[in-house]
């Protein structure tokens, strides 16, 4: 048996960034009443794709997000399978140091989100490049992941088109670069404009989950024919009017969490455990905080 593995190119290191607006206002041209749940499962598998890419490719993953329900499930995470495969043995200590969750200070829309996680992702590992991650991209792969952070470390900064080649899925900046993210109508012709590289030719369809972020219900059925991740499976699978899961009776080990705070459930079989959650203190990049 052949076995694979994956270097960064470069010796190339990077912190992902990924911006998370509140679920209740999430995904609006998603014409299903179950949105904010797909929103929060589409993230789920985001977020799982990238932690599955290898430890040395990806150090760290940082979410900004003010929505109390996601920042339950995503710090629920810290307890899955997921975070570290590659490394079964890391310590509590490194799973958490491998995701955080900050809240979303500027509060302002997503690219003050990402100049803030950016910011924050610098003065932490000034020595990692930083990417700017859509988190609506249910296919995403991890092999899809490390072969576009491969061909971004060879520019200072870089961006990739969605599928429909307008919008942005990804944007990256060498260690020591500005970001200057500018998402919205047609930000891949604006990034470019900015100077940042298109690798959207060089990719081509190679990165198909990469590239198909989710906002409309045919933009979902796109993601769901390359294959969406476990948390949008049971999403989908549980219907419109279905709680995802049952909730939690409060009692450690269980395989469900739910909010009080919006009532929206973390997908069964995703994650496990107590509950914890890892965010850094805007006046001080790692220090922890905890919500009231």
């Amino acid at each position: 048996m052949v076995a694979f593995v994956w270097l960064p190119r470069n010796g190339v290191s990077w912190t992902v960034v990924l911006p998370l607006k509140n679920l209740t206002r999430a995904k609006t041209r998603l014409d299903r009443p179950d949105r904010s749940r797909l929103a929060l499962a589409m993230a789920l598998d985001t977020v799982m794709a990238v932690l599955e890419s290898e430890t040395d490719l990806v150090g760290a993953v940082m979410i900004v997000t003010n929505d109390r329900t996601a920042d339950h499930a995503l710090s629920t995470l810290l307890n899955s399978h997921y975070i570290g495969a590659d490394q079964p043995n890391l310590s509590p200590a490194a799973r958490s140091a491998r995701l955080v969750v900050i809240p979303d200070e500027p509060d302002r829309g997503l690219n003050p989100a990402l100049v803030h996680g950016a910011a924050l992702a610098s003065a932490r590992w000034p020595t990692r490049a930083v990417a700017a991650l859509s988190a609506d991209l249910p296919a995403l792969r991890p092999p899809e992941l490390h072969q576009a952070l491969s061909e971004a470390s060879q520019h200072r900064r870089a961006v990739l088109a969605d599928a429909t080649g307008t919008g942005t899925v990804l944007l990256t900046a060498s260690a020591g670069a500005t970001l200057q993210p500018a998402f919205g109508p047609h930000s891949h012709a604006t990034h470019r404009r900015s100077g940042a590289v298109d690798l959207t030719g060089t990719l081509g369809g190679s990165v198909p989950g990469l590239r198909r972020d989710v906002d409309t219900l045919a933009d979902l059925a796109q993601a769901r024919d390359l294959g969406v991740g476990r948390a949008t499976r049971a999403a989908l699978t549980a219907g419109y009017h279905s709680p995802l899961v049952a909730e939690d009776s409060g009692g450690s080990g269980g395989e469900s969490g739910t909010s009080a705070e919006s009532g929206l459930s973390v997908p069964p079989g995703i994650v496990g455990g107590t509950q914890r959650r890892i965010v850094s203190d805007a006046s001080g990049p790692g220090r922890a905080k905890k919500y009231p």
